[in-house]
């Protein structure tokens, strides 16, 4: 007599919801990063401008790196800067957030030294973002404005940067007056949500890729 076989024998089991949502989540969060890393490995290795090179942060930077940033005049500007700036992460930034696939900094160096981050950060669906800061002993030099407008030509020379997105808080005018110097332009003023910035006036910015690049 032939045994009479289960349905349970001979049928996969039937994935829960859960377990189907969390591939999806998991196959959208691959797909993102793949494409992040092909849009960051498209721009180039070092910028040069007449002042600056722009280039991968190395380990050499951190003391530079800590010495500028451990300021509470730049903390308080930006998103997601920590405070105190410790060692630590110094080292965390310039040996695992900017080897991250969804993250483009460069090191600002004038002379050979350290002196400030420009770079982008790359969202699903989004125009990438531009970020940056400056070493205080630097500010009112034109610096910021050299290495933005330096990054940003060489991102639209690729051609798969068909607009780049910024955002700055309402009260920060030097870096509104960067960005719109390097013809950025305002899309609307909100409240941040997110960052050190939560609750505060915030400016949200676009810049396209000029018609003639």
């Amino acid at each position: 007599m032939k045994k009479q076989i289960d349905n349970d024998e001979v049928l996969p089991a039937r994935k829960s919801v859960a377990s189907l949502a969390a591939e999806k989540h998991a196959l959208e969060a691959a797909t993102h990063r793949l494409a992040a890393r092909r849009q960051r490995d498209m721009l180039p290795g070092k910028i040069v401008t007449p002042r600056l090179v722009l280039r991968p942060p190395m380990r050499g930077d951190v003391p530079d790196l800590v010495k500028l940033a451990d300021n509470k005049r730049i903390y308080e500007v930006l998103a997601r800067l920590p405070n105190p700036y410790t060692r630590a992460d110094g080292i965390a930034f310039v040996e695992i957030f900017a080897q991250r696939p969804d993250e483009r900094p460069y090191a600002i160096t004038l002379n050979g030294q350290f002196i400030g981050v420009v770079g982008f950060t790359f969202s699903p669906g989004e125009p990438p973002e531009l970020g940056y800061w400056l070493g205080e002993p630097y500010w009112g030099q034109g610096i910021m404005s050299e290495a933005v407008k330096a990054l940003l030509q060489a991102a639209f020379a690729t051609g798969h940067f068909p607009a780049i997105k910024a955002r700055a808080l309402a009260s920060n005018a030097g870096s509104l007056n960067v960005l719109e110097k390097a013809g950025f332009r305002r899309l609307r003023e909100d409240i941040e949500t997110i960052g050190t910035g939560a609750g505060k006036p915030t400016v949200y910015l676009l810049l396209e890729q000029p018609k003639w690049m």
